[in-house]
Protein backbone atom coordinates (compact mmCIF):
# COMPACT_ATOMS: atom_id res chain seq x y z
CA UNK A 1 0.00 0.00 0.00
CA UNK A 2 0.78 3.51 -0.65
CA UNK A 3 0.76 6.13 1.68
CA UNK A 4 -1.22 9.35 0.77
CA UNK A 5 -0.75 12.23 2.03
CA UNK A 6 -3.67 14.27 2.82
CA UNK A 7 -4.27 18.14 4.34
CA UNK A 8 -6.18 17.52 7.66
CA UNK A 9 -9.54 18.51 7.82
CA UNK A 10 -8.93 21.67 10.70
CA UNK A 11 -6.39 23.37 7.84
CA UNK A 12 -9.25 22.18 4.92
CA UNK A 13 -11.76 24.24 6.81
CA UNK A 14 -9.32 27.12 8.19
CA UNK A 15 -8.53 27.47 3.77
CA UNK A 16 -12.35 27.75 3.13
CA UNK A 17 -12.76 30.56 5.99
CA UNK A 18 -10.07 32.64 4.29
CA UNK A 19 -10.96 32.36 0.72
CA UNK A 20 -14.41 32.71 1.81
CA UNK A 21 -13.70 36.07 3.70
CA UNK A 22 -11.44 37.16 1.09
CA UNK A 23 -14.40 37.27 -1.62
CA UNK A 24 -16.65 38.70 0.60
CA UNK A 25 -14.15 41.72 1.07
CA UNK A 26 -13.68 41.86 -2.73
CA UNK A 27 -17.53 41.90 -2.90
CA UNK A 28 -17.81 44.62 -0.51
CA UNK A 29 -15.52 46.79 -2.22
CA UNK A 30 -16.90 46.37 -5.21
CA UNK A 31 -20.32 47.33 -4.43
CA UNK A 32 -19.36 50.47 -2.33
CA UNK A 33 -17.61 51.98 -4.81
CA UNK A 34 -20.69 52.28 -7.09
CA UNK A 35 -22.37 55.62 -7.13
CA UNK A 36 -25.71 55.36 -6.00
CA UNK A 37 -28.70 57.40 -8.05
CA UNK A 38 -30.26 60.34 -5.91
CA UNK A 39 -33.89 59.77 -4.95
CA UNK A 40 -36.38 62.02 -6.61
CA UNK A 41 -37.70 64.16 -3.94
CA UNK A 42 -41.39 64.78 -3.95
CA UNK A 43 -44.03 67.31 -3.43
CA UNK A 44 -48.06 68.05 -3.34
CA UNK A 45 -49.01 71.06 -4.69
CA UNK A 46 -52.26 73.39 -5.02
CA UNK A 47 -51.92 74.98 -8.15
CA UNK A 48 -53.90 77.53 -10.06
CA UNK A 49 -53.66 79.42 -12.98
CA UNK A 50 -55.00 83.66 -12.86
CA UNK A 51 -54.33 85.69 -16.16
CA UNK A 52 -55.42 88.60 -13.90
CA UNK A 53 -52.90 87.89 -11.34
CA UNK A 54 -50.46 87.30 -14.08
CA UNK A 55 -48.99 84.12 -12.45
CA UNK A 56 -49.46 80.69 -11.88
CA UNK A 57 -49.42 79.88 -7.72
CA UNK A 58 -48.24 76.24 -6.32
CA UNK A 59 -48.62 76.41 -2.99
CA UNK A 60 -46.70 73.58 -1.65
CA UNK A 61 -49.06 71.43 0.21
CA UNK A 62 -46.50 68.79 1.54
CA UNK A 63 -42.95 66.92 0.45
CA UNK A 64 -39.10 67.33 0.52
CA UNK A 65 -38.02 70.22 0.60
CA UNK A 66 -36.87 71.63 -3.14
CA UNK A 67 -34.46 73.97 -3.78
CA UNK A 68 -34.83 76.55 -6.88
CA UNK A 69 -31.14 75.67 -7.94
CA UNK A 70 -32.18 72.15 -8.67
CA UNK A 71 -35.59 72.49 -10.41
CA UNK A 72 -36.96 73.29 -14.12
CA UNK A 73 -40.31 73.55 -14.37
CA UNK A 74 -41.93 72.76 -17.99
CA UNK A 75 -45.02 74.34 -19.42
CA UNK A 76 -46.93 72.02 -21.74
CA UNK A 77 -50.24 72.88 -24.15
CA UNK A 78 -51.40 70.70 -26.97
CA UNK A 79 -53.04 73.97 -28.77
CA UNK A 80 -51.05 73.03 -30.56
CA UNK A 81 -48.67 70.60 -28.83
CA UNK A 82 -45.86 73.16 -27.29
CA UNK A 83 -43.80 72.85 -24.28
CA UNK A 84 -40.68 74.34 -22.86
CA UNK A 85 -38.63 75.60 -19.00
CA UNK A 86 -39.91 78.70 -18.07
CA UNK A 87 -37.16 81.09 -17.26
CA UNK A 88 -36.26 80.39 -13.47
CA UNK A 89 -36.04 84.21 -13.10
CA UNK A 90 -39.82 84.66 -13.70
CA UNK A 91 -40.35 82.02 -10.62
CA UNK A 92 -40.10 83.32 -7.39
CA UNK A 93 -40.93 81.83 -4.15
CA UNK A 94 -42.25 83.23 -0.86
CA UNK A 95 -41.04 83.42 1.94
CA UNK A 96 -37.74 82.10 1.20
CA UNK A 97 -36.14 83.21 -2.23
CA UNK A 98 -33.93 79.92 -2.54
CA UNK A 99 -35.93 77.07 -1.62
CA UNK A 100 -39.61 76.02 -1.07
CA UNK A 101 -41.22 73.95 1.49
CA UNK A 102 -44.46 72.84 2.65
CA UNK A 103 -46.76 75.93 3.34
CA UNK A 104 -44.98 78.18 1.35
CA UNK A 105 -46.28 79.37 -2.13
CA UNK A 106 -44.18 79.49 -5.24
CA UNK A 107 -45.07 82.04 -8.08
CA UNK A 108 -44.95 81.45 -11.87
CA UNK A 109 -45.05 85.30 -13.50
CA UNK A 110 -45.75 85.58 -17.18
CA UNK A 111 -46.50 88.61 -19.53
CA UNK A 112 -50.58 89.63 -20.46
CA UNK A 113 -50.89 89.58 -24.53
CA UNK A 114 -54.10 90.19 -27.00
CA UNK A 115 -53.75 86.40 -27.24
CA UNK A 116 -53.00 85.42 -23.25
CA UNK A 117 -50.67 84.19 -20.63
CA UNK A 118 -47.28 84.86 -22.65
CA UNK A 119 -44.27 82.37 -21.67
CA UNK A 120 -41.41 83.33 -22.65
CA UNK A 121 -37.53 82.70 -22.59
CA UNK A 122 -34.39 80.77 -23.94
CA UNK A 123 -36.27 77.63 -24.26
CA UNK A 124 -40.30 78.65 -24.42
CA UNK A 125 -42.46 80.74 -26.53
CA UNK A 126 -45.84 80.13 -25.95
CA UNK A 127 -49.19 81.64 -25.19
CA UNK A 128 -52.00 80.53 -23.53
CA UNK A 129 -55.47 82.06 -23.56
CA UNK A 130 -58.23 82.30 -20.99
CA UNK A 131 -59.92 79.00 -20.72
CA UNK A 132 -57.48 77.12 -22.27
CA UNK A 133 -55.95 74.01 -20.09
CA UNK A 134 -51.82 73.38 -19.66
CA UNK A 135 -49.86 71.05 -17.89
CA UNK A 136 -47.23 72.50 -15.37
CA UNK A 137 -44.15 69.86 -14.44
CA UNK A 138 -41.78 70.26 -11.48
CA UNK A 139 -38.81 69.04 -12.88
CA UNK A 140 -35.86 67.74 -10.17
CA UNK A 141 -32.18 68.44 -12.78
CA UNK A 142 -30.34 66.19 -10.26
CA UNK A 143 -32.47 63.05 -11.15
CA UNK A 144 -34.00 64.27 -14.38
CA UNK A 145 -37.65 63.06 -13.08
CA UNK A 146 -40.68 65.05 -12.49
CA UNK A 147 -41.40 65.66 -8.79
CA UNK A 148 -44.67 67.15 -9.72
CA UNK A 149 -47.57 67.59 -12.87
CA UNK A 150 -50.53 68.76 -13.08
CA UNK A 151 -52.67 69.88 -15.96
CA UNK A 152 -54.38 73.69 -14.95
CA UNK A 153 -57.10 75.79 -16.54
CA UNK A 154 -56.19 79.65 -17.39
CA UNK A 155 -58.69 81.56 -15.63
CA UNK A 156 -59.70 84.74 -16.34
Amino acid sequence: MKKEKAVSPVIGVMLMLVVTVLLAAAVSSYTGSIPLKDRTPNAQFDARASYSDGYVRLDMLSGDTLYKSNLRIRIETSHPLTSGYVNMSNVTFSPHADYISPGDTAFIRFTKSAWGARFTGPDIRLSIAVGDTFKVTVIDTDTGNPVWSAKLVMSP
